[in-house]
């Protein structure tokens, strides 16, 4: 058959406007539904009628496409490919399919000819549609279907599970699955996984799950969907359960272990351009066009189709080529990486080509959170192992309803009647969740969790540890306004008042053996003259592996370990609870072989030791700091202990943690070295305890005032035992209430406050105590605490402000949903070289994956409004104003208020960047809402006086 090598030239781009996944329920009426297929690709594909001529190139690697005009230049003008394997074909209409035998049979030949090509239970039409094989009944129109909304209820104790679905186009290769079920009828043994390439996750399926949960807001239905998804995995390929995790959390590894794809703009383009044969003028307008990338990706790869397609992705393998991606470095590193992001681009289909490239920006923008992942897997694991008795006598929940405008209210299952069996699994759930998560605050690491959770959670902690060499989220303190407060909220309990430091939060990990567990290349051997030697690992308040930044602190760490313990070891102190055996031995122990500690470290000068400011700490390098080119001396300053030889002390008491960090490691300052370095000293925090105070109100108001002379924060409050006091206002209902569904009104919940409640003494990671109370000297002038808050976009400048970005969109994070909710506009307390660099880091004329003209880069609430320009969610400012007011425009803390109206800043001015602070550290939407209830609860006092 002769080949057609007749057309050179290119197709015009035909554009169309593209619907995100998160808005395609919206846009679908509740009488005129859309086939599910249609969910799993952009609309514009069924607009496009012209497709581009594409040649085969016949790899043992891959197929890369390339167009007719690339073709001919590439192998002459006349397109003499006699000697190439190359076939080049002008495609038909869809209509015109079924002429071109010959098309059908080479493609059948490729396809039977290479095994990774064939999927059993799968079958091709005439047309190109591909099928399920599975036997008769399955996957039957009386299963309930919440996805489409089409759906029917279950008769008896039938088991609900979704339907095998007949897909659009030959070119996916495994059904698609709906997962919004009720996770105890949820069957995965129904699921075809017969069909699945070596057995294990086609890629497209995680992708149905990523669409799935980007089209709804509703909490709930999130954890239905993840829940079903995990519980499938566990099921049918446990070996995808770990990367499937990572890369649902929009990571590639641990947060401490670095993982940087190293993947910019220009990498991208040209591995987008090269994939779909577009010129950089036609790939420059999808950009400005659609903005994001993954949506840019999605349209330049939609307007090619290949004749044999390539091998179809698998979760697992895309993991796996994200992880090569991020190890390739040195020379000709952007050319490797371009490669394999090309390559991997190429098998992509469909959905596939726009969440791949999200991955690899690191910007999913599917709304699923941390806890909520841990949620689902607790869920999963727990429903897995339900017995099988139990799990046949819960009845069916009846259909998801649907609310008339289409909105995401169809995801709410009500229970249709008291379900004992029901209320039994759930209780197991949440106990699960607790465990769960508690796990994994203090060691997160999902491949860790996984592997501890394959014999259910009941050992969970035993199997899991807290571990040197991995790092514990930090225990942070609640928001006071004022001293009173303190004395209001823990009455007559015992506390101490430490100095809060204005420097950076390091949590410090030795040990003499190396690090606990599997060695991940983290952290660092340190050397002594002697032949001494021990393993340092420092970490920041983010979790992020910081060794490379303080070797100055890994030699004090050195020294700290190597001398000997102080002979005299005093008791326990009058006012602490009486310890038991296990923490006496510890007191007596002969030598310190680890530690984990919570400390501050903050620039000293050298001459006086006088606090330095955040800024010269802040002004050293990140990677390969070498001892001689360290300029200022730091101070590590201890105020907690976790771990010492290897023992947990987490759910010690306050006053004895104290106690042994004082005793066993007293402060400490090395002799200065021979060739004049910077030498670290450590020290433990300034404090006074109340118990030691004879008018504690009026000592503990001027302690505070000293240590703000000595340009410290203010103090942080900490309860010494475990008492009952009164919950502060930034106190929230446990998240597994929610869970429930039982949403509990604001006034409920602030009227529940004034009750007493338990106050732990404990360290609780990843939790804002009510054992541990933040006094700062910004809490006591004009609105109090200042605000934490995103830049995500900016309108242009007028009159003096012109060619500058002025007012700044700024916004608050909303945990449960993942959403950045606007709360103000700011153009006050800027400078001019302020405006200057911001204007360059985000330049007017766009920058992909940095800002955008055309679309927000991360998931975002403005409640309408449209900035000139989209910034990506990367920086964190601290922000003042005169007051919290309720708004009608902007959408900040609206659900946790139970209104439509959110809350905003009145008068808000810029006071500094939080460089120790990423945006998912933000100012959260419920902090928000307490600081107005706050407000109110003052302003009403005052009335009454």
């Amino acid at each position: 058959m002769p080949v057609d090598t007749s057309v050179k030239k290119r197709t015009k781009l035909k554009t169309a406007s593209i619907t995100p996944p998160s808005k395609k329920f919206k846009q679908a009426a509740v009488t005129q539904q859309r086939p599910i297929s249609s969910f799993f690709h952009s609309p514009v594909k069924s607009s496009v009628k012209g497709k581009e001529v594409i040649v085969i190139e016949d790899s043992d690697s891959d197929d890369y496409p390339q167009s007719s005009t690339q073709a001919a230049t590439a192998h002459g003008e006349n397109g003499d490919l006699k000697s190439s394997k190359n076939c080049v074909f002008q495609l038909p209409d869809e209509g015109q399919m079924s002429s071109l035998s010959y098309v059908k049979e080479k493609s059948e030949h490729d396809l039977s000819s290479n095994s990774e090509f064939f999927h059993e239970g799968l079958k091709t039409t005439p047309n190109g549609t591909a099928i399920s094989s599975l036997t008769e009944g399955q996957g039957s129109n009386d299963r309930v279907h919440y996805f489409s909304r089409n759906t029917k209820r279950i008769a008896g104790n039938e088991l609900a599970i979704p339907s095998n679905i007949t897909t659009s186009s030959s070119k996916d290769s495994a059904e698609k699955i709906d997962f919004d079920h009720d996770p105890f009828t949820f069957d995965p043994s129904q699921i075809a996984a017969t069909s699945w390439p070596k057995g294990r996750l086609p890629y497209n399926i995680l992708v149905s799950v990523y669409v799935q949960v980007s089209s709804t807001k509703s909490r709930l239905a999130i954890i239905r969907i993840l829940t079903n998804f995990l519980h499938l995995l566990m099921h049918t390929s446990p070996p995808d359960l770990t990367p499937c995790l990572y890369l649902l959390s929009n990571h590639l590894t641990p947060s401490y272990i670095h993982c940087d794809l190293g993947i910019g703009s220009s990498i991208l383009s040209k591995s987008i351009q090269e994939v779909s044969g577009l010129q950089a003028r036609d790939l420059k307008h999808l950009w400005q066009k659609y903005g994001d990338p993954g949506d840019v990706a999605f349209e330049a790869r939609s307007k090619l189709r290949t004749l044999v397609q390539p091998a179809p992705l698998l979760a697992g393998e895309v993991y796996d080529k994200l992880l090569e991606i991020s190890r390739v470095k040195g020379n000709n590193s952007g050319k490797i990486k371009n490669e394999l992001v090309r390559k991997l681009l190429i098998r992509a289909k469909g959905e596939e080509v726009r969440f791949l490239v999200r991955s690899i920006i690191g910007n999913l923008r599917i709304g699923a959170v941390r806890l909520t992942l841990l949620t689902a897997l607790a869920r999963a694991t727990t429903i897995i192992r339900l017995p099988a008795h139990l799990k046949q006598s819960i009845i069916p929940l009846p259909r998801a309803t649907v609310n008339v405008d289409g909105n995401d209210k169809r995801s709410v299952i009500t229970k249709a009647r008291p379900d004992v069996a029901r209320d039994t699994a759930e209780t197991l759930c949440l106990d699960a969740i607790r465990i769960v998560r508690k796990v994994y605050v203090r060691h997160p690491n999902y491949g860790d969790l996984v592997a501890g959770l394959k014999e259910g959670v009941e050992s969970l902690e035993d199997k899991v540890p807290v571990s040197v060499g991995i790092p514990l989220s930090p225990m942070l303190g609640s928001i006071t306004r004022s001293m009173n407060e303190v004395f209001t909220r823990l009455g007559h309990l015992s506390f101490t008042a430490e100095t809060k430091l204005d420097g950076q939060r390091g949590q410090l990990h030795v040990r003499l053996d190396g690090p606990e567990g599997k060695d991940d290349g983290g952290g660092r051997w340190v050397n002594a003259d002697n032949g001494t030697k021990l393993w340092v690992r420092l970490f920041s308040r983010h979790l992020e592996d910081m060794t490379d930044k303080y070797p100055d602190i890994c030699h004090l760490a050195l020294e700290l370990l190597s001398r000997p313990l102080p002979t005299e070891r005093p008791p326990f102190p009058a006012f602490s609870s009486q310890p038991s055996s296990r923490v006496l031995d510890l007191l007596n122990i002969s030598n310190v072989t680890s530690v984990i500690m919570d400390t501050e470290i903050v620039a000293l000068d050298k001459d006086n030791s006088n606090f330095r400011t955040f800024q010269e700490l802040s002004n050293r390098g990140k990677k390969d700091v070498k001892m001689e080119d360290i300029k200022v001396v730091v101070g590590v300053f201890a105020f907690d202990l976790m771990v010492i030889n290897d023992v947990s002390l987490l759910d010690l008491p306050f006053s004895h943690r104290r106690h042994l960090l004082h005793t066993l490691l007293p402060p400490f300052t090395p002799k200065s070295n021979q060739v004049g370095h910077p030498v670290a000293r450590f020290t433990h925090v300034e404090y006074i305890d109340s118990a030691n105070l004879t008018d504690p109100a009026a000592e503990l108001q001027t302690f505070f005032e000293r240590v703000v002379e000595k340009k410290c924060e203010g103090l942080m409050v900490k309860l010494l035992e475990n008492g009952e006091g009164l919950a502060g206002e930034d106190a929230t209902e446990d998240d597994l209430d929610r869970e429930r569904g039982q949403e509990i009104k604001s006034e409920q919940k602030n009227g529940g406050r004034n009750k007493r409640q338990p106050l732990p003494a404990t360290y609780e990671p990843d939790q804002r105590s009510q054992g541990w109370l933040k006094v700062k000297k910004d809490y006591l002038e004009g609105l109090g605490d200042s605000l934490d808050l995103v830049p995500i976009g900016a309108w242009w400048g007028q009159g003096r402000k012109a060619g500058w970005w002025s007012p700044i969109l700024l916004a608050c994070h909303n945990p449960d949903s993942g959403a950045l909710e606007a709360v103000c506009k700011c153009m006050s307390g800027f400078s001019d070289a302020f405006y200057k660099d911001l204007s360059k880091r985000y330049p007017a004329e766009g920058m992909p994956g940095k800002c955008s003209k055309i679309a927000p880069l991360g998931f975002v609430n403005t409640n309408g409004l449209i900035p000139d320009v989209w910034f990506e969610p990367s920086e964190v400012w601290e922000i003042k104003g005169a007051d919290i007011t309720i708004s009608p425009v902007y959408p900040a803390a609206s659900s946790h208020l139970g209104s439509e109206r959110g809350l905003s800043v009145r008068f808000p001015r810029f006071i500094r960047m939080r460089d120790d602070k990423k945006w998912e550290d933000a100012m959260t939407s419920d902090q928000l809402a307490d600081m107005y209830r706050r407000q109110m609860k003052e302003s009403e006092t005052t009335t009454k006086d």
